[in-house]
């Protein structure tokens, strides 16, 4: 089979549609599709957008089924550290500023760490022994780890769980080598036994809740996650600005009384 049919028969499979899914979607032939699959027909640069469309691929995905049929790329895919990107950095930075005296962080798609406000550097200097500092720390990583954040959490089981299962999600939708090899890794970080069942005795509030203790203190944060839905640029549009706020009152009075002067 050659090489540019096999680029979309995987990103289809992946999204695990049959070529009778994708032909109706699209609206063309089933016997269309698995002539491109195989290489029988060259599709046109507006039939893979259309493609593109109905998968929902990311930028990124399109990017690369357009350049397996010999396309030239549609999105750009800069650098956050781009000189193009300084407006969106600046951009990023008010955003997480404007979130102190809470914590906030930005992240990419494989949960890198890539920026971070004052709090969430206070909170990560208080949580992390020092060898553990990284301005490149992979923060589901450092959640697993035994000598990272994993021992502050004392609900560990039930957040750890929580975020494999929507890393699970984020795989079916946007699947990646990275993600991929990021879920083999947190496997092999001894996770919960049954985090793949979700348990509804845990669901005691409005949101998940994760549970800290720092310095003989117990702190109640839930997060949310942000993204650019309008990004024409595939980093960008990968990128997740997640925000934390307190729970309840005292880990509110915390955050506002551990502001620098």
């Amino acid at each position: 089979m050659p090489a540019t049919g096999h680029v979309l028969t995987e990103i289809r499979r992946a999204r695990r549609l049959s070529q009778l899914d994708l032909s109706l979607q699209a609206e063309v032939s089933t016997r269309h599709i698995s002539f491109i699959e195989t290489g029988r027909a060259q599709p046109s640069r507006e039939m893979l957008l259309r493609l593109s469309e109905v998968m929902g691929l990311s930028h990124r995905d399109s990017n690369r089924l357009m350049n397996a049929f010999g396309y030239a790329a549609v999105f750009s895919d800069m650098s956050l550290d781009d000189s193009a990107m300084q407006p969106v950095r600046e951009a990023l930075q008010i955003m997480l500023d404007k979130h102190d005296p809470y914590p906030a962080a930005v992240l990419d798609i494989e949960w890198n760490l890539l920026m971070a406000n004052s709090a969430m550097q206070r909170l990560m200097l208080a949580l992390m022994p020092a060898t553990q500092r990284q301005p490149s720390a992979n923060m589901l990583e450092l959640l697993f780890d035994k000598q990272g954040l994993r021992a502050y959490l004392s609900n560990w089981d039930t957040v750890a769980s929580l975020l494999l299962r929507r890393l699970r999600l984020q795989m079916s939708s946007h699947p990646t080598a990275g993600l991929a090899k990021l879920m083999d890794k947190l496997l092999s970080m001894d996770p919960p036994p049954d985090w793949q069942t979700p348990s509804p005795d845990s669901w005691e509030g409005p949101m998940l809740t994760s549970e800290l203790n720092i310095n003989g203190q117990q702190l109640k944060v839930f997060s949310t996650l942000s993204s650019f839905g309008t990004a024409l640029d595939a980093g960008l549009q990968e990128l997740m600005i997640e925000s934390y706020f307190p729970a309840d009152e005292q880990t509110r009075l915390f955050f506002e009384s551990s502001q620098p002067a």
